[in-house]
């Protein structure tokens, strides 16, 4: 196909139905309307406004007002009447000094658009808006005010904690795209995105209107839809209801493909929409595939997400869809390359969630791509089948629900009773600069090699994994932690910790990196030659029971002390590995153990066997010390532990 827009005015409709089949707003909602001749065309346009019009000539509204590309720094409104009057859009953050702009209308007569009457579409750019902010808008068209003060607000766009909804393949009038719809208007969000397929069959202004205006026209009269087309959206010629009527972001798209494809920010993210449609066509897809590498290569957004319409893994329906290869062959590699994390696309019409994904195969460690077919928004579904990249699939109508944070980004698939069908999480780690490395055992930013850390932050894992071998993985869950490139030891993975071993060997100033597949955090940490610790809990008889206040230690009784941080042993032994009973290895530091202000020379100091990571003294308690509470410390080549608390009686 051309990707070059035609002259409008060659969209002349071919047919008009003799008869309508529509959705009318009641004050109950949306309910089926009885067969509409063809002048009913304007009622069910107007939505439950045209008796009130014929009684005192107000305005006929044709399409109400709608959010577009809401930015930090400003937004579009646009709305239709069938009159052309003086109009303007009134806006201000909080009640506090309102400011007005004049709109003007434009004219789309019947040639242009099939639709029996001339209509006029208002279009108000409103400048000066600051970020993070919420802001209300009144429309007035004429004498009238067509807006609420209540519905018509809106939030533009901060760093920070946000949230959209996705769907796709809604747009033929069904009973669940109704159902959808009602659940999507009890929502909060930030954005929509809409993946393709919004006007069934043919996408002309009246179906846009029927199918996509009509159904969410509250969620869209406070939420800006982003939205790529589909491949109905060119039914008709070149998609020119679907440029008309949609408004993006112009960026660097080149003039003859603006609105096709685009790209926008929205708090940690950066949002890429593209016209899968242009892929037949070799000058309209190098210029979109050069815009692509260029648009990628300039962001520096945690969050990279792209959506568009034809799916790359077809499951059923569209296995031999030649765009569907194209996305696959043409888009993937771009968006592999910059790091793209989450894509979105519709086509089939089902939900589908894939592993995830990396030059067409299954990675376990390093970059992926999470693929989300979110086609489920009302039309027929399609069935669904396995297929080897695929984690989840299922026949159901949904739209998503997407949370994006610094750090986390999760997918929900939401039912057309609300509830949920599938969950998914990306990890793009932080650590924080104060206390994310410490020793595993005092919290304190002391750790030494081999011995036992822990990582705080967020997102530094998909999901929360414990190993279940030894010598320990050096990959759970999909993270992996190095410290100066040297893979480190992993016991275990979560979203907010990592528990883990220093490779021996390592001291001085290091870099920690924590990687998952979907971004990296480094931090510059310090590896001490000895940094003893004891363990909650880690002081014991040799019959294994703890010593505290209900159970105090005896003069003269031999303990086990479990900490970490001796740092280097007298044998080579692999990082990940539990130490040996026979020969046991032993610290090659000098340790003693204070008790109070008396120093003993422990009978062992070394490697707990059969564990990893975890150092044991064997020592006997002074058999002169007083009974009472004393403060027990392990002092390792100079270092000294955080004293613990040892209660002792007389023998």
């Amino acid at each position: 196909m051309e990707a070059e827009p035609s002259n409008p005015g060659s969209l002349a409709r071919r047919y008009w139905p003799a008869s309508l089949t529509g959705w009318v707003r009641s004050a109950t909602g949306l309910t089926k309307s009885s067969q509409l001749d063809r002048r009913g065309f304007v009622g069910l346009l107007v939505g439950g406004h045209l008796a009130a019009s014929a009684l005192r000539a107000a305005v006929t509204l044709i399409h109400r007002p709608y959010l577009q590309n809401v930015r930090a720094d400003g937004a579009t409104v646009l709305w239709a009447t069938r009159e052309n009057l003086e109009a303007s859009v009134t806006y201000s953050a909080d009640g506090a000094d309102p400011v007005t702009v004049p709109v003007r209308a434009r004219s789309l007569s019947p040639d242009q658009t099939g639709v029996p009457f001339t209509f006029y579409q208002y279009r108000a750019e409103l400048p000066g808006l600051a970020p993070g902010k919420e802001y209300s808008y009144r429309v007035t068209v004429g004498s009238d005010v067509i807006t609420s003060e209540s519905r018509h607000r809106f939030k533009t766009p901060t760093p920070g904690r946000f949230s959209f909804l996705a769907l796709g393949d809604s747009g033929d009038g069904s009973a669940p795209q109704q159902l959808l719809a009602q659940r999507m208007a009890e929502e909060r969000p930030d954005l929509a995105l809409h993946v393709g397929d919004i006007a069934y069959e043919d996408a002309t202004f009246e179906q846009f209107q029927a199918y996509y205006f009509e159904y969410y026209a509250s969620l869209m009269a406070r939420v800006p839809f982003f939205t790529a087309p589909g491949n109905h959206e060119y039914f008709t010629p070149r998609a020119a209801p679907y440029l008309a009527l949609i408004t993006a972001p112009a960026g660097e798209v080149p003039a003859v493909d603006q609105g096709r494809y685009y790209s926008f920010d929205w708090g940690d993210a950066h949002f890429v929409s593209l016209d899968s449609n242009l892929l037949d066509n070799a000058a309209a897809s190098q210029r979109m595939l050069t815009w692509l590498e260029a648009d990628l290569q300039a962001t520096t957004a945690r969050w990279r997400i792209a959506f568009f319409h034809h799916l790359p893994y077809p499951l059923t329906h569209h296995v031999r869809d030649p765009l569907c290869r194209a996305a696959r062959e043409m888009f993937l590699p771009i968006l592999e390359r910059y790091g793209v994390q989450l894509v979105l696309t519709g086509h089939e019409h089902s939900y589908q969630r894939s592993k995830l994904v990396r030059a067409n195969e299954v990675v376990a460690t390093g970059p992926g791509t999470l693929h989300v077919v979110t086609g489920g928004g009302g039309a027929r579904l399609n069935l669904v089948a396995p297929h080897d990249l695929v984690a989840k699939s299922v026949s159901a109508f949904h739209y998503l629900r997407v949370e994006v944070t610094n750090a986390t980004l999760t997918v929900r698939a939401i039912g057309t009773d609300g509830k949920e069908i599938d969950r998914a999480m990306l990890a793009n780690p932080v650590l924080s600069s104060e206390r994310a490395f410490v020793n595993a055992a005092s919290f304190s930013s002391a750790v030494a090699p081999g011995s036992l850390v822990t990582i705080f932050g967020e997102g530094l894992a998909n999901d929360t994994a414990t190993a279940q071998v030894t010598p320990l993985p050096r990959d759970l869950s999909g993270t992996t932690v190095t410290l100066n490139d040297v893979a480190v030891p992993l016991v275990y993975v979560s979203p907010g910790q990592i528990n883990a071993q220093v490779p021996a060997g390592i001291t001085g100033a290091s870099v920690l990196r924590i990687t998952t597949a979907s971004g990296e955090a480094s931090l510059k940490v310090e590896i001490s030659e000895t940094a003893p610790a004891i363990f909650a809990s880690g002081v014991r008889r040799t019959n294994g029971t703890i010593i505290d206040a209900a159970n105090p230690a005896r003069a003269g009784e031999t303990l086990l002390i479990y900490l970490t941080g001796l740092g280097r042993v007298d044998a080579e032994l692999a990082s990940g590995a539990p130490a040996p009973a026979a020969p046991p290895l032993r610290a090659l530091s000098p340790v003693d153990v204070r008790f109070a202000d008396t120093a003993v020379t422990p009978t062992f100091a070394g490697l707990a066997p059969g564990l990893v990571g975890v150092y044991q003294v064997i020592v006997d308690v002074p058999p002169n010390l007083p009974e009472g509470t004393h403060a027990l410390r392990i002092v390792a080549g100079g270092a000294s532990s955080t004293p613990v608390s040892l209660p002792v009686r007389a023998r």
